[in-house]
């Protein structure tokens, strides 16, 4: 067996994403025959699995990248960069719909599947994630100028729907390829962190770059418990956006924000943990109906 590769069995979880020339029911009647009386084993190369996730979100982070060295050159104030990231963010999504378009990708690769009735249910376990949204809000919000929130709603807008196509819907369907979800909710959170280190340095003190890192490893966590619960990346779009919109809009700053930030981040935590466990109890759930 070559390095870097593992070799598993073909089960219920495995199957449908099996690609290349190889026909199941060559020797069955159907799939699900394959299954009850056969055995088979797949080879999945782990390394390449994980180097391909590293080059989308490292294709993804280009943008914003590229976008904030523009805004330099071109000496642009706040509200003009906004709206220069904001188009950026916009090209981000350009190549995955296009792969899309062309049958080459399928929408629920990066992320959007029909919303059913069972997957409406769900929302009812969003409800405590809401309150990660009032530390930072408890005085309020300041409205610098119309031009502003409009320039931050417009960037912060794209940034959730890319940030989410990319990191909760192609990374992840990525990773599920040779690893389990669990495998894949730990690997993918580990990415998103590590992606948004670079512009945790952006910050100030010490510690407003530690509870930034630590704040963006908890919402990637977050984030893709609310993508597996829910089956869809808009919640997560959604709440990413909210997030990030919110804290250029609020009153609070200075020392006041940072603490707000960090019983922000224990609240994520927190909401992190419950999904995880409405998760775990759906896939039980699951497994006895089966």
């Amino acid at each position: 067996m070559p390095d870097g590769c593992e070799l598993k069995e073909i089960d219920y979880n495995l199957l449908p994403k099996i690609s290349g020339n190889i026909v199941l029911a060559f020797s069955w009647i159907a799939s699900s025959e394959f299954l009850s009386r056969g055995k088979g084993f797949i080879m999945k190369n782990k390394v390449l699995v994980i180097g391909k996730a590293f080059l989308w979100s490292f294709f993804v982070l280009l943008f914003p990248i590229a976008s904030g060295v523009l805004s330099v050159i071109l000496e642009l104030d706040t509200v003009k960069t906004f709206f220069l990231q904001g188009f950026f963010m916009v090209l981000a999504l350009v190549p995955p719909v296009i792969l899309v378009l062309l049958n080459k990708w399928h929408w629920d690769e990066i992320g959007f599947t029909q919303f059913d009735l069972q997957s409406c249910k769900r929302v009812f376990f969003f409800i405590p994630v809401l309150a990660i949204f009032i530390p930072v809000a408890v005085k309020g919000f300041y409205i610098k100028s119309i031009e502003y929130v409009l320039g931050s709603f417009f960037l912060y807008m794209f940034v959730g729907i890319a940030e989410e196509v990319y990191f909760r819907g192609i990374v992840p369907n990525c990773l599920k390829k040779a690893f389990s979800m669990k495998e894949t909710v730990v690997l993918s959170t580990f990415i998103f962190g590590i992606g948004h280190i670079a512009t945790a340095f952006a910050g100030g003190s010490t510690l407003e770059i530690i509870l930034t890192v630590l704040n963006a490893f908890i919402f990637g966590w977050l984030a893709m418990e609310i993508t597996i619960l829910s089956k869809n990346i808009v919640p997560a779009i959604l709440i990413h956006f909210f997030f990030d919109f919110e804290t250029k809009i609020v009153a609070i700053s200075g020392k006041e924000l940072l603490i707000a930030e960090g019983v922000r981040g224990t609240i994520m935590f927190l909401a992190a943990i419950w999904l995880t466990i409405m998760v775990n109890k759906e896939n039980k759930n699951r497994s006895v109906r089966v």
